[in-house]
């Protein structure tokens, strides 16, 4: 990431650099005095005007989500529109708990292919680079100002009485519950098991004559490891009525993933639920090139 234009006080304007130099204003060259009738001579509609802003300490680590709006001006006609071009404006989003950006996870969006921000996790640092098409030799243009705003306002949902048997096809552990808003991140899942599942517990009798329950299935316990435990007496199985383990495995901006386990015998299995989902919001570049709110 980079600054690689320049600023025109002037014009209030951070404009891009042209790359022609002394020597190729002299005869011979493919420029000559003469021929140099316009500053700008290496500008074309594939050229990039980039600028990075300064590392912003957010003061701890924070989910946040980013509205960037920019203001975009021609050269030489300051009240005239910035043009963009095919993937313009372009934004990199990074963020670090490092103060020196080491490690820096990052996110990139533009106007077109890839309008859609998901976020790059609870950090501290962050840092953010705007990328415009700058423009050609008779029409360059620049940047007139750069308005970031990094935000913690928090959007939430409840989903009740969510059987995960709806959406198990069987071929995996794994339960990918829908939600019923889009974020750009989610940050925080809470479930609560709503019904109970039927699991096996071991009971037998030890070698010192005394009971022994077993909430964990016997292949798993080593004989003799346990004082009272089942030896090598021989021992029953019975079912039990019993919460079963869940886990969030990850989150996507539309979906949580999570796993369901009989806790004794560890065995895949389903459950209704209750579930808590907080996350920032979407945000989207719009039609207009700025990153914003998008619901």
């Amino acid at each position: 990431m980079a600054r690689t234009g320049f600023y025109d006080r002037s014009q209030d304007l951070y404009l891009p650099k042209d790359t022609t130099t002394w020597d190729d204003l002299t005869p011979g060259n493919s420029l000559s005095w003469d021929e140099w009738t316009t500053y700008y001579q290496s500008l074309s509609a594939s050229t990039e005007l980039e600028f990075t802003s300064d590392i912003i300490d957010f003061g701890y680590s924070h989910n946040i989500f980013p509205v960037i709006k920019i203001t975009g001006r021609r050269d030489g006609a300051p009240t005239t529109g910035a043009t963009f071009t095919t993937g313009f404006p372009e934004f990199t989003i990074e963020g670090s708990d490092a103060s020196d950006m080491s490690g820096a996870t990052s996110v990139t969006v533009d106007k077109d292919s890839t309008p859609t921000y998901s976020g790059v996790g609870a950090k501290r640092y962050y840092r953010i680079t705007v990328k415009i098409n700058s423009g050609t030799n008779t029409t360059p243009q620049g940047l007139r100002g750069i308005e970031i705003a990094l935000l913690t306002d928090a959007i939430e949902e409840t989903i009740e009485n969510f059987n995960t048997a709806t959406v198990d096809d069987g071929s995996t552990t794994s339960r990918v519950i829908p939600t019923q808003q889009t974020y750009s991140s989610i940050s925080y899942v809470g479930i609560t098991p709503k019904t109970e599942i039927s699991d096996t517990v071991v009971t037998g009798v030890s070698s010192d004559g005394s009971s022994v329950i077993l909430y964990v299935a016997a292949g798993y316990v080593n004989t003799g490891y346990f004082v009272g435990d089942t030896g090598s007496t021989s021992v029953t199985t019975s079912n039990v009525t019993i919460v079963p383990l869940t886990r969030v495995v990850s989150t996507s901006t539309n979906s949580f993933t999570m796993q369901v386990y009989k806790p004794n015998t560890a065995e895949d299995t389903n459950v209704t639920i209750d579930a808590y989902i907080r996350g920032t919001p979407p945000v989207a570049v719009d039609v207009n090139g700025n990153l914003v709110r998008s619901a």
